[in-house]
């Protein structure tokens, strides 16, 4: 049990939920990261509970957290920050810090990733005015997350202009 008597997982499942939330509104700000969501499944007795949290960079590339639960030794277990190796932890509040510290790279995430497709869009030879049309197709795509923000719109631009311009 928690220390107000709920179980971990519960403790889990209601600070993920409140911290997806503070990355839903405004529209811009679900956009910026990524519409972060999760999805938990399992739990029906095979004694793991799974958890998927979910983002989409620019474009519509997607990224995945996975969090496991023992329902039976009471231990999340997760990939560490560099991927090199799994952690484990009884504490439901360290696992959302972590969780916690990757959604607040997103928006940097988003925005490499929009200047690395435009360094794509550069070295395929696109002209400024493509560029431009490639730039409005993403502050328009249907996919939410795959949207770009008015703030990064203008990032990518003064990206584009400075590409153009000669710098790096």
């Amino acid at each position: 049990m928690g220390a107000n008597g709920n179980d971990p997982l519960e403790i889990f499942e209601e600070e993920l939920e409140e911290l997806i939330s503070s990355c839903r509104h405004p529209a811009e700000k679900r956009i910026r990261y990524g519409n972060l969501r999760s999805e938990i499944s399992g739990g029906d007795g095979n004694g793991h509970v799974n958890a998927a949290i979910v983002y989409e960079t620019p474009g519509g590339s997607t990224t995945q957290i996975n969090i496991t639960y023992d329902e039976d030794e009471g231990v999340f277990s997760y990939l560490s920050d560099d991927l090199d190796e799994t952690v484990t932890s009884d504490d439901p509040h360290e696992v959302i810090e972590m969780v916690r510290r990757h959604a607040a790279s997103i928006p940097k995430k988003r925005l490499n990733a929009l200047y690395s497709t435009i360094d794509i869009w550069l070295s395929e030879g696109k002209s400024r005015r493509e560029m431009f049309s490639e730039m409005n197709k993403l502050l328009q795509n249907e996919f939410l997350g795959g949207q770009i923000t008015s703030d990064e719109l203008k990032a990518g631009i003064q990206h584009i202009v400075k590409q153009f311009s000669g710098g790096s």
